[in-house]
């Protein structure tokens, strides 16, 4: 970074702002995404600035920022010794598998390490870029109106909320502007100023910017003249139009199931709203027959279970001294005919006296009774614990043989209607014919969608007809539907397969905000009314899966499994599974593709074989490199002379090997002086 050094006081003010802009673009993206690593990230930024402050060469800093990024996965990914053999093959293997993925272009199934090593790269890329605009150009304007911009698209459009931040945004980023002002004024007139020269300017500037934003902020907020553009927007963006062969219905929670199908329009409504730490799935009920049109819930309904408020329920998960307890408040601002209650929920109070749950073991629905009648309840209070995490490799060793003597209990849940076309069997066959046990084939299952052209549609989704299987038709015609349409495909191929599962309804989590108590508060409106499958595990019980695209399961995996150092196997670092690479469906193209994978897969046997001598060849060539370029002083010149010998001369030669003269006085200590 060739420029005027400046003043090394300065620019460490500059680079402490330019920290804080930094820090409100991650605070929203930590937000929204659920990242617990915030500080990992603020670290290497100020390390990144520091380096930047000491004036170091980039053969010096580069292996220093490649080092914390190395420990930083190791921090938030591995449970391993950091500098061990393990953990390095555990990486390699990690980063490795991403390049078939990226090759069937299915970037959403990139591994999560593989993630946070592009978010560090965006991070160096977009640092590097600061320090040139302060540095060099002395001007940060488009960053901070890139920092505006993207405050403001976030404050309207997520949940997240920047009041504060847009202040902060503001007052720094003039800050900054004039600072750098002063400095390029300076600069242009070629003034050195010196540090108590520099504060004098500054004070009145920075006196005037907080000043003023202190006075906007406790002036009155005038009403907003034009009306809110955001539901415009929305309902502009969902579109109005009606279903494929049906008509338009409401978004929202229903009882009826029994015809799915055709298009909905979004509605904002909220339903309740649920203080509660953590986002949460809210279960309302089951289902256990499939119509070849919708859901019904078939079979012995036994007497409804008596449970006392605030007494355990009966399907309260196991817990311990160590399990760590959670409470979800539920406000409810329309009614629904049964209460919605969290996945771990222990404990149920209703605040109100003389009121009563009521429990369905075989669809898990709660309701209210005061005596014989059925109350609306308009809050209550659910305690909860924290799941514990499945133990991959426990998954991974069951089978559909653990099914035997569980006798009829998990029959309905084998359930499926003898006009089921052969197809749908077929296909979930030939997706997880190459799985061993139950859980990857559950799994197998609900990758399916994302990685093979389904489209995720509100509008355009089709009603099947008399003589058509709803599954059937989305999973061979339309492949468009919403959730209704991936849970219930989902389902009916797990049962396909001999792997109980069944259809459960309730809501998704909803938009969290923090409150004036500063908890986090969700927003649940019918949009959030939600559809995903309950797959049953032996051994575990019954397990939530989503294969709805572009909502995430809400499943906790501990990725527990053993590498074999002798046969590297690729790790599951987080909720998403690495996928396998599909095999091309055109006939036309199968053979490259295949070919493709199969180069792919000898390379990374290769690499993963050969690890330690690719390692130390890699930095073998580091080293042949760094001395090579410590010594250019004294082989360049013979290379310059070389080069020019035979070229013509004229005054663009001349001002080049002038220029090139002076670069190489400067690396044997005669630097030329400025004015």
């Amino acid at each position: 970074m060739s420029h005027r050094k400046m003043d090394v006081r300065l620019l460490l003010i500059l680079y402490v702002l330019a920290f804080v802009l930094l820090l409100e673009w991650l605070l929203p993206v930590i937000e929204l995404t659920d990242t617990n690593y915030l500080g990992v990230f603020l670290l290497f930024i100020a390390l990144s600035f520091l380096l930047g402050l000491l004036r170091l060469r980039w053969w010096f800093s580069l292996p220093i920022k490649g080092l914390y990024l190395f420990i930083a996965l190791h921090y938030v990914f591995f449970k391993t010794i950091v500098f061990s053999r393990e953990t390095m093959v555990l990486l390699m293997n990690d980063l490795l598998s991403n390049f078939p993925i990226m090759l069937a272009g299915d970037w959403e199934n990139i591994t999560n390490p593989f993630r946070t090593i592009l978010f560090f790269i965006l991070l160096w890329m977009t640092i590097y870029l600061i320090r040139h605009w302060i540095e060099v150009r002395k001007s940060i304007m488009l960053f901070y109106a890139m920092t505006v911009i993207f405050i403001a698209v976030i404050d309207t459009f997520s949940p997240y909320e920047a009041d504060g931040a847009i202040f902060r945004v503001m007052v720094i980023g003039l800050l900054l502007i004039g600072l750098l002002t002063i400095s390029r004024i300076a600069e242009r007139h070629s003034q050195k100023i010196h540090a108590g020269t520099f504060a004098a300017f500054s004070l009145p500037l920075l006196f005037a910017v907080i000043g003023s934003g202190m006075v906007a902020s406790f002036l009155p907020a005038q009403e907003p003249v034009w009306a809110d553009p955001v539901p415009f927007i929305k309902s502009f963006v969902n579109g109005e139009g009606s279903g494929v062969g049906g008509t338009t219905s409401k978004s929202g929670y229903g009882l009826d199931d029994s015809k799915l199908g055709g298009a909905f329009v979004q509605d904002d409504t909220v339903i309740f709203k649920a203080t509660v730490p953590r986002k949460q799935y809210w279960k309302i009920e089951t289902k256990n027959t499939y119509t070849s049109k919708g859901w019904e819930q078939n079979g012995e309904i036994s007497t409804p279970v008596n449970i006392l408020s605030g007494a355990l329920l009966a399907d309260a998960p196991l817990q311990d001294e160590e399990t760590e307890k959670l409470q979800a408040e539920i406000n409810m601002l329309e009614p629904l005919p049964f209460l919605v209650y969290p996945y771990g929920a222990t404990e149920m109070h209703t605040n109100v006296s003389g009121v009563n749950l009521k429990y369905q073991p075989e669809t898990g629905q709660y309701w209210a009774l005061k005596g014989t009648q059925e109350v609306e309840l308009d809050a209550y209070r659910v305690e909860l614990v924290e799941m514990p995490p499945y133990s991959l490799k426990a998954l991974r060793e069951t089978s559909n043989e653990d099914y035997d003597g569980s006798g009829d209990e998990l029959a309905q849940y084998l359930q499926l209607p003898e006009q089921l076309p052969d197809r749908v069997r077929e296909l979930a066959f030939s997706i997880t014919d190459q799985e061993g046990s139950v859980y990857e084939k559950a799994k197998a299952i609900e990758r399916y969608f994302s990685r093979s052209g389904f489209t995720y549609d509100q509008q355009t989704v089709a009603i099947p007809k008399a003589n058509e299987d709803y599954v059937d038709q989305f999973l061979f015609d339309t492949k468009r539907g919403y959730c209704d349409n991936f849970s219930t495909s989902m389902v009916v191929m797990l049962r396909a397969i001999d792997i109980p599962a069944r259809w459960a309804k309730g809501f998704a989590p909803g938009e969290g905000k923090t409150n004036s108590l500063g908890k986090t508060e969700y927003t649940i409106t019918n949009n959030e009314a939600h559809s995903w499958v309950e797959a049953y595990m032996p051994g575990f019980g019954w397990m939530p899966f989503e294969p709805t695209i572009g909502f995430s399961n809400p499943t906790n995996i501990e990725y527990d499994i053993e590498t074999d150092m002798s046969e590297p196997q690729i790790p599951e670092m987080e909720e998403r599974e690495r996928p396998e690479i599909e095999k091309d469906e055109t006939p036309a193209l199968g053979k490259d593709h295949k070919d493709g994978s199969s180069f792919v897969r000898k390379a990374m046997d290769f690499i993963q074989k050969y690890v330690w001598i690719i390692i130390g060849i890699f930095i073998l060539i580091l080293l042949v490199v760094w001395i090579v370029h410590s010594r250019r002083k004294k082989w360049l010149p013979k290379v310059y002379i070389h080069t020019f010998r035979n070229q013509p001369t004229n005054w663009t030669m001349f001002a080049k090997q002038y220029l090139l003269l002076l670069k190489q006085l400067e690396r044997v200590g005669f630097k030329r002086r400025t004015v």
